[in-house]
């Protein structure tokens, strides 16, 4: 993986529908994800939960599709 730092709008183009574990994050003033380095991507959140596990510091998980209906994000 390339492993280069994306644009919040990046990741949603280039990762559709997927679940992303994200480093090296940026974020605006009001705590919101402006960009960062996917570290792991997988239409499971299961894989992406296992990787974040294994991470130590900061990071951010996000799915770029939509959501069904009644789930939001837990933060």
């Amino acid at each position: 993986m390339e492993n280069q730092r994306l644009t919040l709008e990046e990741m949603e183009q280039r990762y559709p529908d997927e679940w992303l574990f994200i480093v090296d994050c940026e974020h605006s003033e009001n705590t919101e994800l402006l960009s960062g380095r996917v570290l792991v991507h997988s239409k499971f959140r299961s894989d992406v939960h296992n990787a974040s596990g294994r991470y130590k510091g900061g990071a951010a998980i996000r799915y770029t599709g939509r959501l069904p209906d009644g789930r939001g994000y837990l933060l």
